[in-house]
């Protein structure tokens, strides 16, 4: 839902805050949504805005489901017209990328993707730039045998970690053979990352 003045976008604030949808034929819902807040602590009849109708307009939800509700649009990295979406693209812009650099914007890609705090000075991931992507890694590290000794069996064979051989029955330094799959990841569930767009009218 689009408002056109401060004055509406405070009064879907407070509608929305009380978990209730917009209807633009309902002129008693402002005092609904006030009664509920009241009656709730501050909060609306659910507990809270949580994921729901009441997030905030840019931000990011996980979702359960494929298809994430209506009001909220996939992140996907599509390009989505800035009229449409005036909402959003008031709030975040091109930060994700320019469209077409003249009607559209585009929304974040975060298909695949783990999502990391950003830094902003900490330190704990430096130099960082916001809404900036990073490639994996693994930390610098580094592998010995000491010069163990041992029995070797077989002469020229590959072994899960081969050593060169340096006099009999002496393991020189040498190096781990190669292992593991196409990336470092931690252990992980698919979900759908949607970013909220519009409140949707009843």
């Amino acid at each position: 839902m689009q408002c056109n003045t401060p004055v509406a976008s405070e009064v879907l604030n407070v509608v929305l805050a009380a978990n209730i949808a917009p209807d633009r034929q309902d002129d008693t819902q402002l005092l609904q949504a006030i009664n509920t807040l009241i009656a709730n602590g501050g909060s609306g009849g659910n507990g809270g805005n949580g994921g729901g109708s009441g997030a905030e307009i840019g931000s990011v939800t996980a979702f359960a489901m494929p298809t994430p509700p209506e009001g909220w649009l996939v992140c996907d990295g599509s390009a989505v017209s800035r009229t449409d979406y005036a909402d959003l693209y008031a709030v975040i812009g091109t930060v994700w990328g320019h469209g077409d650099q003249i009607a559209t914007f585009n929304l974040p890609d975060l298909r695949g993707e783990f999502v990391r705090g950003f830094d902003a000075g900490r330190g704990v991931d430096a130099d960082r730039v916001f809404a900036s992507y990073q490639d994996d890694e693994t930390k610098a590290h580094s592998h010995s045998n000491n010069g163990q000794t041992g029995v070797i069996n077989t002469y020229g064979d590959t072994h899960p970690y081969r050593l060169a051989l340096a006099g009999s029955g002496t393991f020189a330094a040498g190096e781990t053979g190669e292992f593991g799959g196409v990336e470092t990841r931690p252990r992980n569930i698919a979900m759908t990352y949607a970013i909220k767009a519009f409140y949707p009218v009843a």
